[in-house]
């Protein structure tokens, strides 16, 4: 098995195409749907990766992502937003992000971004 990617996604139809999509890739892949559930994910899966979802039911991706940059027990972990927005915010976002990208998206791209993060990380 590949590298682990944490994927953080409220909308249960969204996450199973991206556990899919990365799956096929021979990537390690654990899904949570709520961001209370992230630390004790993080401890327990140590992922190589992260992708969030920046609109998440019960939390904000982009505090999340500042949150993750600035501890210093994951601030090396890759952070891929995934969103829908397409205004200002974004410039925002990217100063935390190590990629953003937009909703919809095609599933090579995902995969290939993913596989470019993990060798920049390493």
């Amino acid at each position: 098995m590949g590298s682990k990617i944490l994927v953080i996604e409220d909308d249960a139809s969204n996450a199973d195409v991206i556990k899919l999509i990365l799956e096929n890739e021979d990537f390690q892949v654990m899904v949570i749907h709520r961001s209370k559930l992230l630390y004790s994910a993080l401890h327990e899966f140590e992922p190589d990766l992260i992708v969030m979802d920046i609109m998440l039911g019960d939390d904000d991706g982009r505090s999340l992502c500042f949150e993750l940059k600035n501890n210093g027990n994951t601030r090396h972990i890759p952070i891929m937003l995934i969103t829908a927005l397409l205004d200002r915010e974004v410039e925002a976002i990217r100063n935390n992000a190590d990629l953003v990208m937009f909703k919809p998206f095609e599933y090579d791209k995902l995969a290939a971004n993913v596989k470019n993060l993990l060798a920049v990380s390493y």
